[in-house]
């Protein structure tokens, strides 16, 4: 039986070589298999790594507070509590505001936006330091951190001081609220809201004028301490959940995975159209030998049977071989960097490929599914030939 599958459907003893109706379609299968295990792989290392980067200081929940109207309604401590109970319920990651200044560094003055952090001494953005100073040489002055086009555009150094102006806040044009900092560290994410701003210590003289405080959490907000927080405080905060500053940069990438998916289905599509061409030519030129495998009693259904059978050994073998290839690429580019080649990591991100098992399964029963789509029209077409017919080779 097996034999007879091989030579059936695979190889030729006549031409001693493999049958092209074997081979185009398992190449569009892996061709097909491996775009979209490539392209899933770039784009989950992709999103994976801005994700990475992103949740440093911004977290996918947050909540708003706007102060005025949370004071109205509440009391003055009434913010302190709140905070105090996110920390002891292990929800606070950490509280900011924000507002654009001016920064001025080597007589160099440019507009940037300050980030004022509560808690600062535990803000340590160690992974995103170009360099950073222990330098004590400015005493008495608050360290800060700078962005990375910060430190192109000023020429400053870390150990070196700046001066923030809170340009909202001044009755006249030498009377804004200014504040003396020491250069802490560089800040380099590849982001331009994180890499074009400064990170300093909450100031209240700074931020007077602010009416919004930020506050990022590690995790989502259960909904019996959602209801406990409702009942405890009035009104004035609003709790965002799953509502991110880059949700529409995740978005573009989760569409751009579709794209890339459809271009891999369609190829493997493509594979299951020659497969039911194949089919359809083989079940016309062998209708006769059908028949006759009728008459000595082999019933239609394991006839059907070796079609579909064959539609599932090459839609696994086509996405073995994808697999295979897909791995010897992740290997080259784990000791060789390939992809940076691809993309420049100094234009884009330093990201790794990473596809997940859940994709390769899905990936697989995609192929299986779309093959055996193919088989649908060869089966029906068997089970409609009459045997006296067919023996006169007439369909």
């Amino acid at each position: 039986m097996i034999n007879y599958f091989l030579k059936y459907y695979i190889y030729d003893s006549v031409k001693k070589s493999f049958r092209s109706s074997f081979v185009l379609p398992l190449l569009t299968i892996i061709v097909g298999s491996f775009v979209m295990m490539v392209s899933f792989s770039i784009m989950e290392g992709f999103s994976k790594e801005i994700k990475n980067t992103v949740y440093f200081f911004d977290k996918e929940y947050s909540i708003s507070i706007n102060k005025n109207e949370f004071i109205n309604n509440n009391s003055d401590k009434d913010i302190e509590n709140f905070i105090n109970y996110l920390i002891k319920k292990e929800y606070f990651f950490n509280s900011y505001e924000d507002r654009v200044m001016f920064i001025e560094g080597n007589q160099n003055k440019i507009t940037t936006r300050v980030y004022g952090i509560n808690q600062f001494e535990n803000f340590s953005p160690l992974v995103y330091l170009l360099n950073s100073s222990s330098s004590n040489n400015l005493r008495g002055l608050s360290d800060c951190y700078i962005g990375y086009n910060h430190f192109i555009n000023l020429n400053i150094e870390t150990g070196d001081s700046i001066q923030l102006h809170s340009i909202l806040d001044f009755n006249n044009l030498s009377s804004f609220p200014s504040e003396n900092y020491k250069i802490k560290g560089i800040i380099k994410t590849n982001i331009p809201r994180y890499d074009n701003s400064v990170y300093i210590q909450y100031d209240s003289l700074l931020f007077s004028k602010n009416i919004f405080l930020n506050i990022n959490l590690n995790k989502p907000i259960s909904e019996q301490d959602l209801n406990e927080i409702n009942n405890k405080f009035a009104s004035g905060y609003y709790y965002n959940e799953k509502s991110h500053l880059f949700s529409e940069l995740f978005y573009a990438i989760n569409f751009e995975k579709l794209f890339y998916l459809y271009i891999g289905l369609f190829i493997v599509l493509i594979s299951g159209i020659m497969i039911i061409g194949f089919n359809v030519s083989s079940i016309m030129r062998n209708v006769s030998k059908i028949a006759l495998l009728e008459v000595i009693g082999l019933q239609k259904k394991y006839i059907s049977l070796s079609y579909f059978y064959y539609g599932i050994f090459i839609s696994s073998i086509g996405f073995i071989g994808a697999l295979f290839i897909f791995k010897i690429l992740l290997f080259f580019d784990a000791n060789y960097q390939i992809m940076n080649y691809i993309f420049d990591p100094n234009v884009y991100f330093n990201f790794n490929l990473e596809l997940s098992n859940n994709i390769i399964i899905r990936i697989f029963l995609l192929d299986i599914f779309l093959i055996s789509l193919s088989n649908i029209y060869p089966l029906y077409k068997i089970s409609k030939l009459d045997i006296i017919e067919s023996i006169k080779n007439r369909v």
